[in-house]
């Protein structure tokens, strides 16, 4: 006798092997009942060859994060099988990375497996859940019916979306910390922290590490072509003033804009702050001629140790401007201020703007000086100079309507003792008059998004934020400036402070792209995660000082209480 079974699933079959669909496992079992039941999986795309559900069988269990496992209770004597299926490295894990994910509440899920596909029966379901991964177990005691699901592969034993989540935010500078507070907020399910630092230790940093030296040794494959380079140079603390942790040093080529080299440097390892940033430029140079990079000049600032290092080492210095400028600013609108230079303040931007046109119209630091010190007697409306490399005024002649506002013999002294000393005059012939550290600045500020002041890192996890910060910068520095749909270029209109209330037109440049990260995801997705020895190997080789703490003695906590 044959008797015939209904079921609400009549479009596909299974197969008795394992099938992995787009973004979800499944497993089903079925008993005989003396007839073939074509069965199909919801929301699953499956094959359409029909089978016997007992020729199938489960499959071993995987070696998984057992230490982020929740299970829900059930009765004691339900012992389920494992709830997902050993995946092979066979398995590619990039094609995971461009699949699409979607939030997905539980109460919907469970839909899914609390009646039996077979007789219609409640079942017996069980769930597994380790951070963003999901399983279930569904078994039908009625008629025996059995189905597992997990909602995300696993490569070896790690679940590919954990792995993708914690990448994401490493690689785009993210906190951990606000990750959980947003994932909390909306009752989302996400790793736990030790298992975001073991990934992080185990792959994502040897990822960030290999992907920079690569990237490196092909700027650098590029700049030997050019012969020699300008650079740029300066270093950025993690803190103000002289208590700073960590001091990065950067070097930047002024034609391409691009970062050379960047060096971290501990306090402990030079005997403190001040002495970082000459040992960061002692590192980056090294670096360079290493690799066979010749240096025509430096910008720096005008730092004692870096200007007598450079003198020791034979390498040619020019000084930023606008540091420059910054300094003398201050000594001069502090001497507006007093009662016998208030003329000055009607000066003051005048004389920036007459120290920027000396610094950059020049050539010969003697030329730079001429220009410079001419600006004494264009304050007493005089404008024929005696120095032959500047003789006269390029600015039009014009008569005044204003006496007041030439300077007179008591302000003009103290102006000279500012603008025109022994000191000033010989920075002055060093000034920068081609490139300066403005891009450098900007890649500083870009730091600040991947590596916060407020945020204390370890060793590795500074250099590979610092990497991470200059790999974005190099992709985005030559980004061109926006344009309307009639093709004219896009401003924007800013109140920067330093102008005290007056506005700029900034141009504004198209949006940054981020294709570092996706070659971070292919590379993390298709040789780390399955090999992470040679690129563990590159992380260890990096020298890693000792924290701060370990030169003190570490008191019992009795002691300190």
């Amino acid at each position: 006798m044959m008797r015939s079974v209904g079921t609400q699933l009549s479009v596909g079959t299974l197969r008795n092997v394992h099938v992995r669909s787009k973004g979800i496992q499944a497993t089903v079992s079925s008993q005989d009942v003396g007839t073939e039941t074509v069965l199909m999986l919801p929301d699953m795309r499956l094959s359409s060859t029909p089978v016997r559900g007992s020729m199938f069988r489960p499959s071993k269990r995987p070696r998984l994060e057992l230490e982020e496992e929740h299970e829900e209770e059930r009765d004691s004597t339900y012992i389920p099988e494992s709830v997902t299926q050993e995946s092979e490295l066979s398995i590619d894990p990039e094609s995971n990375y461009g699949d699409k994910k979607y939030i997905v509440f539980e109460s919907c899920l469970r839909q899914v497996f609390e009646s039996c596909p077979v007789c219609k029966a409640t079942c017996d379901v069980r769930k597994r859940q380790m951070g963003t991964f999901v399983a279930f177990t569904q078994l039908c005691e009625k008629c025996q019916y059995h189905r597992r699901w997990q909602s995300q592969p696993i490569v070896g034993s790690t679940p590919v979306g954990n792995l993708q989540l914690c990448a994401a935010t490493y690689f785009l500078g993210g906190s951990y910390a606000k990750l959980q507070k947003i994932f909390k907020a909306m009752q989302l399910q996400t790793v736990q922290y030790s298992t975001f630092r073991r990934h992080a230790r185990n792959f994502l940093e040897p990822t960030i590490i290999h992907k920079w030296n690569r990237d490196q040794e092909h700027l650098i494959q590029q700049l030997q072509e050019r012969g020699k380079l300008a650079i740029a140079g300066d270093m950025r603390a993690d803190s103000p003033a002289h208590s700073g942790k960590y001091g990065s040093y950067t070097l930047m080529d002024m034609e391409t804009k691009s970062i050379v080299d960047l060096q971290l440097i501990q306090s402990n390892e030079v005997g403190g702050s001040y002495h970082m940033e000459k040992e960061g430029l002692k590192r980056c140079l090294d670096k360079m001629e290493s690799c066979g990079l010749m240096v025509d000049y430096i910008v720096t600032d005008r730092h004692p140790q870096i200007k007598k290092y450079l003198r020791e080492r034979n390498v040619t210095q020019y000084y930023d401007v606008w540091h420059f400028e910054k300094a003398l600013s201050k000594k001069l609108h502090k001497l507006s201020q007093s009662k016998d230079c208030k003329v000055l303040k009607k000066w003051l931007k005048s004389i920036k703007n007459h120290l920027n046109w000396s610094a950059t119209s020049s050539v010969s630091g003697p030329e730079k000086v001429a220009k410079w010190t001419s600006l004494l007697n264009h304050i007493q409306n005089i404008h024929v100079h005696d120095n032959p490399l500047f003789p006269k005024c390029e600015h039009p002649d014009r008569v005044s309507r204003d006496p007041k506002k030439w300077f007179q013999p008591v302000a003009l002294h103290k102006v000279e003792k500012v603008t025109c000393n022994k000191r000033v005059l010989k920075d002055f012939e060093k000034l920068s008059h081609h490139f300066q550290t403005s891009s450098l600045k900007a890649f500083h500020r870009r730091i600040r998004r991947f590596a916060p002041k407020n945020v204390v890192f370890y060793f590795i996890g500074m250099l590979c934020r610092l990497y991470l910060a200059a790999m974005h910068y190099n992709e985005n520095c030559s980004r061109p400036q926006a344009t309307t749909t009639q093709g004219q270029a896009t401003y924007k209109i800013g109140f920067p402070k330093s102008k005290q209330g007056k506005c700029t037109a900034k141009p504004v440049k198209t949006d940054p792209t981020y294709n570092c990260v996706d070659d971070l995801m292919s590379l993390l997705l298709r040789k780390v995660i399955v090999d992470s020895t040679p690129y563990a190997e590159e992380l260890h080789q990096i020298t890693v000082p000792p924290p701060l703490s370990s030169q003190f003695e570490k008191p019992s906590k009795e002691d300190v209480t």
